[in-house]
């Protein structure tokens, strides 16, 4: 059998010159690390303890040699011995005691505060923090507790636990000579200042004969201030949050219930107030219906019942409103759980016959009561309470609605479904129709959303002579960001202002009109539009010049235009404007203003530096004798 050690022998001791054990079938490594005992422990072979072979001899050979070995005295007793044995051994309380011991329980407690920068509040700018930091004599550990405020909003308590902490710029611990009053400690780059120390702390030090240096009083930031002063006001009201929380903690901790309406309960229990009253429900199929409220004394609820007359074709359920308090403004909840302002609930002083409640907003009207009743206000609120005669139900009818267009094709085919019941097509005016087929009114606009990016869009509005549909169209802009072409499409539109449909006399120059919910304004429209327009004064009165010179004629007597007119002076549109409406609070628009420039242009109007101006002489003059036409 060739083995690893024959192998060595008979190789040279040269790299590539090894013998392996070629019988070996397991070739991975052995773990080191293991539990033993329930502890981790490494496996590894130990190695051998060397022995001493003569001392094991003399200990073999002598019995005694333990206690031959020690300096003792030769003539001491067997009870001097086992004296001096039990002296030697580590009692609980051994003659030198440690620091553990001696100091064992024994806190040097400081009293320190911190300042920290307050940026988020109008109130302060500053807040001062009060901790106590504790010394640990047994073994120089320090912990910094920092008591509990009441709604201070900070976590508060271990601000920082027990330890060692480093002296900054040295290698040492806190010690209690580095801990004085009226000095700074630095402790993890925070500044503590040390203000004062308990009676233990001071009587340490004076023992030890160390500085304690000089107390101060603590410092009072304006939010503190503010507290204080706000305790010592009388009537200090207390929100019922507190007093709930306050509560909750007192039975928690085994203290007794309070019960307030036991009182109440006792005095009142089964006396009851009924009230007769009546609810005028004025929906679309709604009527009088009559209630039976009852209020109850020992506990301040309320039951509303339902009394139904015979045949009233109601369910027997009488019940309309469950016992329970009832507030005089209900607020509505949109989440279960959201916070809710404290109800104003009802009392007897606030029911009375002739009056009305509120009944989650229904108006129920206090007709009558029982005789009990009565007697209860006479005797304890010396109030009368007389029956007061029903007012006579006078019954109307109720015109139903047409219901919401559902914006599938138009109004007048789906209000043909509602008024027969075979559909007919709604009539045109085909005189109407044949006549303006080829009409339209163009006028340009521009978009009044206020926006800077659509200050530059321009659109062409296309009022439809034949069925008064409009149609818009936005004209190409460059670098305007927005596509050209059809912009609403051609149909009968609404008036967002009158709730009706547009038609061609809504639309004018200085006109705001809203369509698809963005509002357009009129700034020009084309000469075929003014001519229509002037041609058909009647249906377009702002075109009409009899009817614009009849507003203006205020302005031939005033004494301020006869004045202007005599120095030769001249003014814009827009002056003409502003001055109507100033002194003689008649509007203008721009419409009508463009109808006296047409009519009056070779008469009253000039042109300096393409800006065009009346001349108020010429004006005035013009004001007195009949207007020619446009196109005369």
């Amino acid at each position: 059998m060739v083995t690893a050690m024959g192998l060595r022998a008979n190789l040279p001791f040269l790299p590539g010159f090894v013998g392996h054990d070629l019988t070996k079938t397991r070739h991975n490594r052995s773990q080191t690390l293991v539990y033993k005992l329930d502890s981790a422990t490494d496996n590894l072979k130990q190695k051998p303890m060397e022995v001493d072979r003569d001392l094991l001899k003399k200990m073999a050979a002598n019995p005694a040699f333990r206690l031959l070995g020690r300096k003792r005295d030769t003539f001491a007793t067997h009870d001097e011995r086992a004296a001096a044995k039990e002296a030697a051994r580590n009692t609980y309380r051994p003659t030198v005691q440690p620091a553990w011991l001696k100091h064992d329980r024994q806190v040097l407690r400081f009293y320190i505060y911190l300042q920290e920068p307050r940026v988020e509040t109008a109130i302060e700018n500053q807040l001062y923090r009060f901790f106590e930091l504790h010394y640990h004599l047994e073994d120089g550990t320090i912990s910094i507790q920092e008591p509990k405020v009441e709604n201070c909003g900070m976590p508060q308590g271990t601000f920082l636990k027990r330890h060692r902490a480093i002296v900054p710029g040295t290698h040492r611990y806190y010690a209690p000579e580095d801990l004085r009053c009226g000095e700074d400690v630095e402790i993890y780059s925070r500044r503590f200042r040390i203000y004062s120390a308990d009676d233990f702390t001071k009587f340490y030090f004076s023992e030890a004969g160390l500085d304690m240096g000089c107390e101060e009083s603590p410092p009072s930031d304006n939010f503190t201030v503010t507290q204080r002063f706000n305790k010592e006001l009388p009537h200090r009201a207390v929100p019922k949050e507190v007093m709930d929380v306050k509560e909750y903690t007192e039975l928690k901790l085994g203290g007794a219930r309070k019960n307030d309406g036991l009182e109440q309960f006792v005095e009142n229990d089964r006396h009851v107030l009924r009230f007769y009253a009546y609810w005028d429900d004025q929906t679309r199929y709604g009527t009088r219906t009559f209630f039976a409220v009852h209020y109850f004394l020992s506990d301040d609820t309320v039951e509303i019942n339902e009394c139904h007359t015979r045949n009233s074709g109601r369910d027997p359920y009488p019940c309309f409103f469950r016992r329970a308090k009832l507030p005089k403004k209900f607020h509505l909840v949109h989440v279960p759980g959201m916070l809710a302002p404290e109800p104003e609930l009802y009392k007897p002083r606030d029911l009375k016959v002739g009056t009305t409640i509120q009944v989650f907003n229904r108006t129920f009207f206090l007709y009558d009561c029982d005789d009990f009743t009565r007697t209860f206000y006479k005797e304890y609120i010396n109030l009368e309470q007389p029956k007061v005669a029903l007012p006579k139900h006078t019954k109307t009818h109720t015109q139903l609605s047409y219901p919401p267009h559902t914006a599938f094709g138009s109004e007048e085919d789906s209000l043909a479904s509602c008024l027969s019941l075979v559909p007919k097509l709604p009539k045109q005016d085909l005189i109407k129709v044949m006549s303006n087929s080829d009409r339209v009114l163009r006028f340009e606009a521009s978009c009044d959303t206020r926006q800077p990016e659509d200050a530059q869009r321009k659109f062409i509005v296309g009022i439809f002579l034949s069925d008064d549909s409009v149609g818009v169209w936005e004209i190409k802009q460059r670098n305007s960001g927005q596509v050209e072409g059809k912009w609403a499409e051609r149909s009968r539109k609404k008036n967002v202002a009158t709730g009706t449909w547009f038609c061609p006399q809504d639309f004018f120059v200085g006109q705001t009109v809203t369509i698809n919910g963005t509002p357009l304004y009129i700034r020009r429209a084309d000469e075929y539009s003014l001519k229509y327009m002037e041609a058909h004064r009647r249906e377009f009165p702002m075109c009409d010049i009899f009817e614009v010179m009849r507003k203006l004629q205020p302005l031939r007597d005033s004494p301020e235009a006869r004045d202007a007119a005599a120095g030769g002076s001249k003014m814009t549109p827009q002056n003409l404007q502003q001055m109507m409406a100033e002194m003689f609070g008649v509007e203008i628009t721009d419409q009508e203003v463009i109808t006296v420039m047409r009519n009056l242009y070779e008469q009253c109007v000039e042109e300096e530096e393409d800006e065009v101006l009346f001349d108020v002489s010429k004006l005035l003059q013009a004001l007195s004798e009949p207007p020619p036409l446009a196109g005369d």
